[in-house]
């Protein structure tokens, strides 16, 4: 296989290697007799990018260069850095590159990349190629019910109201309304942010639902195939059915290029969501009855009002008490006061305590006024301090 890429094109070359890196650790590579896919897969497989390059990408193209004895295309496999490091900067490549070589022959152990640049500067990447296997995803994109061709602005805004603790993101498709909200499956809520945002149908370019469906996806992949569109200034499809089925993504210019991003999806699990915010609503709830109740035994009775307004009232604590003549005993007897001793003592009937009935003054009120100055006080000393000795 041999294939010359020209140097406006080398860019959006670059561009592709560098968007299929946020997916994959490797990179697949196959020539066909009218093209090359690039593919790549997520370690968990839930993942799956492949570009197609046309025959018309290319100045030149031969799929078969190097005959072989099938007359069949070639595939191989690299590592993502390798490539990674040969398209380094594909923002300015088309300004300093003015053609693109690659070259794949059988039975080799190299693929290679040769970049022909201005004033003759010539450089030639040797990448190894590891053990290869076939690969290829099954997925359906023309008969779904559910179609949404938009910029990909549109969908770049909506995600920017995403923190970048999100994982998931869930697409909840009606007549009349995309809703994009992030997926939470923990059940502390109170250190997730819900984020939810609706976006009519008359914002999208076509919005064809015809089945109203719930799907949740990876947000990681999601962000570099709307980063790859914006770099290239394509709008971006949406195909996709319900949940358990995968969500495709198609970025294409026409006749040179597409690209396929396809997202497994998962269940959004609805049913545990609304049971998490209503345990959430409980729990705040039983916070604030807690905390009411805390709040309720912390207080004391003699400090609901204020302590001036107790002084300047008629309060029992402060002023004359009265003490009753006569007190009861525990049969009920009556007990003169005067005649307390004579009564001998029972270990098991203990009478209670007298209370004073002559009206006598606290002796410390004054000491509980809001504006008692001690040093108001004046008057000989009667006890002097003693030395220090």
């Amino acid at each position: 296989m041999k294939c010359h890429v020209p140097g406006p094109n080398v860019r959006v070359f670059g561009r592709t290697v560098h968007a299929l890196a946020r997916f994959g650790d490797e990179l697949y590579l196959e020539s066909l007799s009218d093209c090359i896919l690039l593919r790549t897969l997520n370690a968990a497989e839930s993942a799956y990018a492949m570009v197609k390059f046309n025959k018309n990408f290319f100045s030149y193209f031969n799929y078969n260069y190097y005959s072989t004895e099938d007359n069949e295309g070639l595939k191989c496999k690299i590592s993502m850095k390798s490539a990674l490091h040969t398209f380094k900067s594909p923002t300015h490549m088309d300004k300093q590159v003015e053609n693109l070589e690659i070259k794949l022959e059988p039975e080799s152990c190299k693929l290679i990349f040769q970049l022909k640049c201005k004033h003759g500067i010539v450089k030639t990447h040797f990448v190894s190629i590891l053990e290869c296997k076939s690969m290829q995803a099954v997925y359906t994109k023309d008969v779904v019910p559910n179609r949404i061709t938009t910029s990909q602005k549109i969908l770049s805004e909506a995600l920017g109201n995403f923190t970048s603790s999100d994982d998931q993101v869930t697409f909840e498709a009606t007549e009349q309304s995309l809703t994009l909200r992030n997926y939470i499956d923990n059940t502390d809520a109170f250190k997730i942010t819900r984020t939810k945002i609706t976006i009519k149908a008359v914002e999208f370019d076509s919005y064809i639902i015809g089945s109203e469906t719930i799907v949740t996806f990876t947000l990681k992949e999601f962000r570099a195939l709307l980063a790859y569109a914006e770099a290239l200034n394509l709008p971006v499809q949406v195909h996709f059915e319900t949940t358990g089925r995968p969500v495709v993504f198609i970025i294409h210019n026409g006749s040179t290029f597409e690209a396929h991003f396809v997202l497994a999806t998962s269940k959004p699990e609805n049913a545990t969501q609304v049971t998490t915010t209503q345990n959430t609503t409980h729990t705040e709830r039983k916070r604030k009855d807690d905390s009411k109740v805390v709040a309720e035994a912390s207080k004391k009775p003699h400090l609901d009002t204020d302590m001036s307004v107790n002084l300047d009232e008629d309060s029992h604590l402060f002023n004359f008490i009265e003490i009753p003549g006569e007190i009861n005993n525990c049969n009920g007897s009556h007990i003169d006061v005067n005649n307390v001793q004579d009564i001998p003592m029972d270990c098991d009937n203990i009478p209670a305590s007298p209370t004073s009935r002559t009206k006598v003054k606290s002796v410390f009120k004054r000491c509980f006024e809001s504006t008692f100055d001690p040093r108001s006080i004046q008057g000989t000393v009667l006890a002097e301090n003693s030395d220090s000795d």
